[in-house]
């Protein structure tokens, strides 16, 4: 029976660090590459300034546009239009949480960028974890962070299912991915939304918890 047990163990669907399942309200979270947070009306005033300049803005969510009037403090004194795009990158269909992108024009001419294209990932779109685990996970650590736990018991949360670089930051090296959870309070709005935090999709560790003054690593 013992050994029975053990071979049943090793079956290629047994989880490998199995979680329980948390009681509430808990929503998963689509958000497509073409929901744009920026103001209606700039829409197609960013999506000129793609086409304009010959960048495929097809993998982009625009979620930040400004526009500013800048004077230079040195002869010949020129004055020109700055407009600024940030924008969440996008593969399969999933958004990258951790690699923004920032595009400044001049003049509607493309001047700069700053951040690292991601163009493909080998990691297929089929999530691991439930959003009950991701629930019970999430009031854990509002509980051990904050000692706030009850309180978000009757909470409803959303988790959105996504990629997540692990060497952000690191220089040129290429972009290594894996698939994540970012879980937040639902209706929440950047920036107002902590507590959140993101949790590797294969065994539920927790990668960071940010109550918006600290960010917990692991």
């Amino acid at each position: 029976m013992i050994l029975g047990a053990a071979l049943l163990s090793c079956r290629e669907d047994a989880p490998v660090n199995p979680l329980q399942n948390g009681n509430g309200c808990i929503e998963r979270r689509v958000l497509r590459v073409t929901d744009h947070t920026i103001a209606t009306p700039a829409i197609p005033v960013v999506k000129n300034l793609f086409v304009r300049n010959g960048i495929d803005d097809g993998r982009y969510r625009y979620f930040q546009y400004s526009r500013d009037s800048t004077q230079t403090y040195f002869p010949p004194y020129a004055k020109f239009d700055s407009k600024v795009v940030r924008v969440d990158q996008y593969v399969n269909g999933l958004r990258i949480f951790n690699a923004e992108l920032a595009f400044g024009f001049k003049n509607d001419a493309f001047s700069h960028q700053s951040g690292n294209p991601i163009t493909s990932t080998a990691l297929d779109t089929v999530p691991r974890l439930t959003i009950g685990q991701l629930r019970k996970r999430f009031i854990e650590d509002v509980e051990r962070f904050e000692q706030a736990g009850r309180q978000y018991q009757d909470t409803c949360l959303t988790a959105e299912f996504g990629y997540i670089v692990t060497n952000a930051g690191t220089g040129s090296a290429p972009a290594s991915l894996i698939k994540a959870w970012r879980v937040t309070r639902k209706n929440a709005v950047y920036p107002a939304e902590y507590p959140r935090a993101c949790y590797r999709d294969s065994d539920g560790t927790r990668i960071y918890y940010d109550d918006g003054i600290w960010t917990i690593q692991q």
